[in-house]
């Protein structure tokens, strides 16, 4: 089934849809007139698609859409509910980013203004100029006849009546992340034109409990980063290097994280651990492929602190002091017994004590 797109239907919408968000059609009878469509959900609410929950369900709607509109394959992962779509979808190598495109899923999460805990989906179905709005199409609206409605919703948000922008957008029709074929330069558009040298970057977490905790790579500023969602991380600098770490405090003195990469412009220079205070480091190595992200998988790992070590001294007039020391680089000092061998001069010891 082919879309028409939204402009060629900009007389046939109201008026406020121009300006603000506004609902353009609600029920199944409504958006099955002029160029709405409701793609047949309602023919086939009844079954099952990428092993959602049939019926008056936003993930069964949006998996009908993808899979029967844009040819989508079923998943081999579990996607779970609508708020975790986009953690799953980057932890399997589906694009995931903020900006949207038609046929995109637009994702947001249950801490999202007026949506339910469990979050939500929806499908995008048009973009304005310069991303300043989209049109999506959604079920499981309970204020709606059918539970369903086309919705315009603004990127300026005291434009909109409570449907807020979406957190993230899952690119399946993109999807697996891969680099383009051999002479062309095809590629997903949100990609192009990044400053060099910088990497795009997504996170990926395992096990997928964590996906919901924000991390924090430090390269001299602090970058707010949620997993599963396409970052850019600049340079910052000759040595390029960013710190990752949790951005709750309480987490980071828990876990430690062991990370890998898979990427032609991101090395890793010092791996996570074993301790929870010796954190992992990575480098933006070269300019590499912005075509395709590089893949920061991050192994969490419940950990310990780091160890002290102690060591004695006895002076020729008989006191013993203890020093402890702290290590505070997470990797252990070395043995006492490897410790080269001092000797301290008799009379100065001996004119220190009198």
């Amino acid at each position: 089934m082919l879309l028409t797109p939204l402009s060629a239907a900009a007389s046939q919408l109201p008026a406020a849809a121009s300006g603000t968000s506004s609902t353009l059609c609600s029920g199944y009878a409504a958006c099955s007139l002029g160029t709405f469509t409701t793609h047949g959900y309602e023919s086939h609410s009844g079954s099952s698609y990428w092993t959602m929950y049939p019926g008056n369900n936003c993930t069964n709607y949006v998996a009908y859409v993808e899979s029967t509109v844009y040819g989508v394959s079923t998943p081999t992962f579990n996607l779970g509910d609508g708020g975790l779509w986009a953690a799953a979808a980057a932890q399997n190598g589906v694009l995931v980013n903020h900006t949207p495109s038609v046929g995109a899923v637009a994702v947001w999460s249950g801490a999202s203004s007026g949506i339910p805990s469990e979050g939500h989906v929806a499908v995008v179905e048009d973009v304005g100029p310069d991303n300043s709005y989209i049109v999506i199409s959604q079920q499981h609206m309970l204020a709606e006849p059918d539970g369903y409605d086309w919705t315009m919703i603004n990127a300026n948000p005291t434009l909109n009546q409570w449907e807020q922008w979406p957190d993230s957008f899952v690119h399946f029709s993109t999807a697996p992340v891969a680099g383009p074929a051999a002479g062309t330069t095809a590629g997903p558009t949100a990609l192009a034109n990044v400053a060099l040298p910088s990497a795009n970057v997504i996170v990926r977490v395992e096990p997928l409990a964590f996906a919901i905790d924000n991390f924090v790579f430090t390269s001299r500023l602090d970058r707010v980063v949620t997993p599963g969602v396409l970052i850019n991380l600049t340079a910052g600098g000759a040595a390029g290097t960013y710190q990752i770490g949790f951005q709750r405090n309480s987490l980071n003195t828990r876990y430690v994280m062991h990370v890998s990469v898979n990427g032609s412009n991101v090395r890793l220079v010092h791996q996570g651990g074993p301790y929870t205070n010796d954190a992992p480091t990575i480098r933006i190595a070269n300019p590499g492929n912005l075509q395709v992200p590089s893949v920061i998988t991050v192994s969490i790992r419940r950990g310990t602190t780091a160890p002290t070590t102690s060591t004695t001294t006895t002076t020729l007039a008989g006191t013993t002091t203890t020093t402890t020391l702290s290590n505070a680089s997470g990797t252990l000092a070395p043995s006492s017994e490897h410790q080269p061998v001092h000797t301290v001069n008799a009379n100065l010891a001996v004119r220190l004590n009198n």
